[in-house]
């Protein structure tokens, strides 16, 4: 089969040809129709997680997938040959992943039923970065017009993350320049603020001086959200998906702060997948590559600035 292999920290990620994986009796083997690319791909892809992560090489890049069932263990009575399915891989170890024609994947673990009305292409464009988001909203529990500002509300998570807590009725303040302002009030944003020309934490000082509800910062590191965090209320709740909240710190000022970390379970797809079926969470893919464009792709993630997510095609029929 096909797949984008890292065969050493020195080496780029290349397409190569590489046996298919045969599956475990717990195991089912997916014909992977689609993925996409995140910000946890590219930093495999260039090393990054070295120290922090066991690569173990040959490393397959990706994590997302939406495909089809092609095979099943002997032990697997949860899904059938022929079962469309979602979601991402979680191993603790770099070694599988999803740029390839197929995975190998346990029943009970990283994949749930497709939303029916999803194409390949939007449902694995949702599962990390969906996650990611559903999680973080969660962990807020805004409501009705609470006051919540999404700090990368352009970029996957953040697409998501502004459809979500607008869904619960909260007051949306997206960070975004000029020209993606229609775009995140598509989405569900009230107001917008024009990072590139405006401090965020003084522009919510200015409009906002009593403070607000609730916080989710995709983007910043630890001096950068404590700042952010600033502006929370008494009383109000962030989230970082970067590691970056002292929730210690924070609880000293009555502010609960959450670290995200996106968790492949079923139970959680399955809810995030309902909502996708249903349309109440709109899936923005901005660009597709194809498996032979991948790590064209790694490149278009980190030097070009785009809305919603870059989906990965595999399948080619």
């Amino acid at each position: 089969m096909r797949a984008i292999i890292l065969e050493s920290f020195d080496r780029s990620p290349e397409l190569h040809e590489v046996p298919t994986p045969q599956i475990a009796p717990n195991e089912v083997l997916v014909r992977v129709h689609a993925s996409s690319i995140n910000a946890f791909d590219v930093a495999v892809a260039a090393g990054m997680l070295q120290g922090m992560m066991e690569y173990q090489f040959p490393v397959t890049i990706g994590r997302d997938l939406a495909g089809v069932i092609e095979e099943v263990g002997s032990e697997v009575s949860r899904y059938r040959v022929g079962d469309e399915v979602f979601g991402f891989l979680g191993t603790p170890v770099l070694h599988e992943g999803t740029w390839a024609d197929y995975v190998a994947i346990p029943e009970n673990m990283f994949v749930a039923p497709k939303p029916p009305s999803l194409d390949f292409l939007e449902a694995g464009a949702l599962p990390l970065a969906g996650v990611a988001a559903l999680m973080s909203v969660d962990a807020l529990d805004p409501s009705e017009g609470e006051r919540v500002l999404v700090v990368g509300a352009t970029g996957g998570v953040g697409s998501y993350a502004v459809q979500l807590a607008a869904r619960r009725g909260a007051r949306e303040i997206a960070t975004a320049r000029p020209e993606d302002e229609d775009y995140v009030r598509s989405l569900g944003a009230a107001e917008t603020i024009d990072y590139s020309k405006e401090d965020v934490v003084s522009a919510i000082r200015e409009r906002h001086p009593d403070g607000i509800e609730g916080l989710v910062d995709l983007v910043n590191y630890a001096d950068g959200f404590a700042a952010l965090a600033e502006v929370v209320a008494p009383g109000g709740r962030a989230a970082s998906t970067l590691g970056a909240a002292d929730a210690e710190q924070l609880a000293a000022r009555d502010v609960r702060a959450t670290n995200v970390v996106g968790v492949p379970d079923p139970a959680l797809l399955t809810r995030l997948g309902e909502l996708a079926d249903s349309r109440e969470l709109r899936v923005p893919v901005h660009r597709t590559f194809s498996l032979e464009e991948a790590t064209d792709g790694l490149d278009a993630f980190q030097r070009e600035h785009k809305r919603g997510k870059l989906a990965i095609s595999v399948a080619t029929a």
